[in-house]
């Protein structure tokens, strides 16, 4: 890690929050959040392109600072930046209107509603890094309207978004999620999500790492000028007495340019379990933080393939999460990988830490 980068973005984190604290221009009534996450990789030579030995890499993983507040009756707004050695950037940007009874609708910069493991924040999530399939095919953030209803066991969104490829692309994008049963520290979830995707001939490429953030791109699919993308999936969320499991499966079918498909899927498991026997929050369909400080055990077994390029992933992980309070935690993982392409087996293994401060 460079030290001195590494001083320049705490001290421009730092200095920006308390600013914003010292000064008149906002109200009592905005919300100022943010949080680091510092992270140390240890990984065998098969998790880099062209490396003969292993390496040990550290980053900032994420700086952020994150603002909501009431604009006014029913209206909200939440700013979220991220800050990194190349500047700024916005991540959420978005305004709420909640003075309906059946549904809020946000304008603006946000999340996708698909997958669980997506929703689920970063700094709430049970491993460090998310699970091959999310980051390789679940919508992330993209400019946007949404609807969103929470009804007694239901919630349920649908938009319609630009994602951020070209000026020209498209998404309608829905999920529902139901809870069948739900009693005091038990729970059922059950959902399902779809992304139908306009992308105009634009460059679409499968490209991605094997759950370590600071290793190479791996994971990589043949270059298509796609027209559209279609985009499902189903997931289902277990809690009983500390226990969390968490399953998905996804799957997407590109058409290019010249009616071609190309298919892509893949899903995982985790499984947690906090020594404390307190289950992690749960509200509107999205999985949250522990409730109590303590230990955390986890694992996840997560499987990706390109199946018209033959080529398939694996990756076998364990942790041990510590949460020190509510802003403080500490997380370690243990990724065993596997490569099959062109009947070879490929296996390494990496090991992942951070510390993660939130505020």
């Amino acid at each position: 890690m460079n030290n001195r980068k590494t001083g320049k973005s705490c001290l421009m984190i730092t200095g920006l929050y308390s600013a914003l604290l010292s000064t008149n221009v906002f109200s009592k009534d905005i919300k100022i959040s943010g949080e680091i996450m510092l992270d140390h990789d240890s990984f065998d030579a098969g998790f880099m392109e062209d490396s003969e030995s292993s390496q040990k890499r550290s980053e900032i993983r994420r700086a952020r600072l994150g603002f909501k507040t009431d604009l006014m009756d029913d209206w909200k707004a939440k700013l979220k930046i991220d800050f990194s050695d190349d500047g700024a950037e916005i991540k959420d940007a978005y305004i709420k209107y909640k003075g309906w009874e059946w549904a809020d609708i946000t304008i603006g910069k946000q999340k996708e509603g698909f997958g669980l493991e997506r929703l689920t924040s970063s700094s709430n999530t049970l491993m460090i890094e998310r699970s091959l399939v999310t980051s390789a095919l679940a919508p992330g953030r993209s400019l946007g309207i949404n609807l969103s209803g929470d009804e007694d066991r239901f919630n349920w969104q649908l938009g319609y978004f630009h994602p951020e490829e070209n000026e020209n692309t498209s998404a309608i994008t829905g999920r529902v999620a139901w809870l069948p049963w739900r009693e005091e520290n038990k729970l059922l979830h059950i959902g399902v999500a779809f992304s139908e995707r306009d992308l105009d001939g634009t460059e679409f490429r499968i490209n991605e790492k094997m759950e370590v953030h600071t290793a190479d791109s791996l994971i990589e699919g043949n270059n298509i000028l796609a027209n559209k993308e279609s985009l499902q999936g189903i997931e289902l969320l277990w809690q009983h007495s500390g226990i969390t499991a968490l399953a998905e499966w996804q799957q997407s079918t590109v058409t290019d340019t010249s009616n071609a498909e190309y298919d892509y899927q893949g899903g995982f498991l985790q499984v947690s379990y906090q020594l404390s026997g307190e289950n992690r929050q749960y509200k509107k369909g999205v999985l949250g933080s522990a409730n109590s400080s303590g230990w955390e055990l986890t694992s996840r077994y997560s499987q990706f393939e390109l199946v018209e390029e033959a080529y398939e992933v694996e990756t076998y992980s364990v942790g041990l999460n510590y949460t020190v309070n509510k802003n403080l935690k500490f997380m370690a993982n243990y990724i065993n990988a596997e490569q099959f392409y062109d009947d070879k087996e490929l296996t390494d293994n990496a090991i992942a830490l951070r510390v993660q401060y939130t505020f």
